[in-house]
């Protein structure tokens, strides 16, 4: 196991240095730069020069990378070139970043929550009814994507019948007021939710319904074990490896639809500072979120090969000698 861990964090390190690279290379071939934006859009030669000069724009490539990469390693990510005259860029990221974060923890509780227990019924009744009916409105709710869910909720739950609160840039603390935070965040959180529902519901379903076929099964039901018990003892473990691989890609993507639910919903996330960094042409800000979320994105995927190792020991042995 010790072997695997070191492996893996080898191959992270080096997809980590090339995002790290490919970000602050895109970013460098915009049209424009840093000192122009300070300068605004009348701009002195003499104030060009000035910033050019402190930022260290007139530095090669090389220089300027490692020297970014060394203040981002240490915790400096730099300055907003637009919000609030200068604000450290740690600090907008400590402002947002928990809404974030809890729109998606949020989303992916309440899909498996939903999910796994509609894919293990029809898993055990494959082409009845249930399974058929569940089975149309996955296929549906996959058509929508989330900027087509988000305004639907919100026209519904708030314009119409007001049982949600509208669009605010105010969400209370989830440990001062937990009704309220939840009230606030459940119409954003769902609008990620009801894809994701489809998603793992329809994987489980398939691979439950093929775990259940095994002869390990067959011989749990020959010694009259409860339905429950194999079920849940002996299925759903080696039916979760398809679940949890796209749950983790489905944490990356669904960045995207945070994005979307945080701008539907008015609220003050990663997305949102994020779109606004690009529209102002803030490129540190741009910097420090694509790469915070890069190394999120990798670390999860890091800890899911690690999961598989737990859950299945083989995958572990074959991982170590190869």
């Amino acid at each position: 196991m010790a072997k695997l861990v070191v492996r893996r964090l080898f191959e992270a390190l080096i997809v980590l240095v090339l995002v790290t690279l490919a970000t602050f290379s895109m970013l460098s071939l915009l049209p424009g730069n840093e000192a122009v934006t300070i300068c605004s859009v009348t701009a002195t030669p003499a104030c060009i020069a000035r910033e050019t000069s402190y930022l260290g724009l007139n530095h090669s490539f090389f220089v300027q990378y490692f020297t970014w990469l060394g203040h981002f390693l240490s915790g400096n990510l730099g300055q907003s070139f637009t919000v609030g005259g200068g604000t450290p860029i740690t600090t907008i990221l400590k402002q947002s970043y928990g809404i974030t974060l809890e729109l998606i923890i949020f989303s992916q509780l309440m899909a498996l929550a939903v999910a796994v227990p509609l894919a293990m019924w029809a898993a055990l009744r494959p082409n009845r009814t249930f399974d058929r009916v569940s089975t149309g409105v996955s296929f549906w709710t996959l058509s929508l994507p989330p900027f087509i869910i988000g305004p639907i909720l919100a026209l519904l739950l708030t314009a119409e019948l007001h049982v949600f609160p509208g669009p605010t840039t105010a969400v209370p603390s989830f440990a001062g007021d937990i009704f309220g935070n939840l009230r606030v965040m459940f119409l954003p959180s769902l609008t990620l939710t009801i894809g994701s529902i489809a998603v793992y519901q329809r994987l489980l379903r398939a691979d439950m319904i093929a775990t259940l076929e095994e002869d390990f099964i067959v011989m749990a039901r020959a010694k009259g074990l409860s339905t429950s018990r194999i079920l849940f003892r002996h299925a759903f473990r080696p039916s979760t490896f398809s679940l949890i691989t796209v749950g983790g890609i489905q944490l990356g993507s669904l960045i995207t639809g945070a994005i979307i639910a945080e701008s539907v919903f008015s609220l003050h996330g990663l997305g949102s500072a994020l779109i606004f960094a690009v529209n102002q042409k803030d490129y540190p800000t741009v910097q420090a979120v694509t790469v915070i979320v890069a190394v999120a994105y990798v670390v999860i995927n890091l800890l899911i090969d690690f999961l598989y190792a737990i859950i299945d020991p083989r995958i572990r042995r074959a991982r170590s000698t190869s």
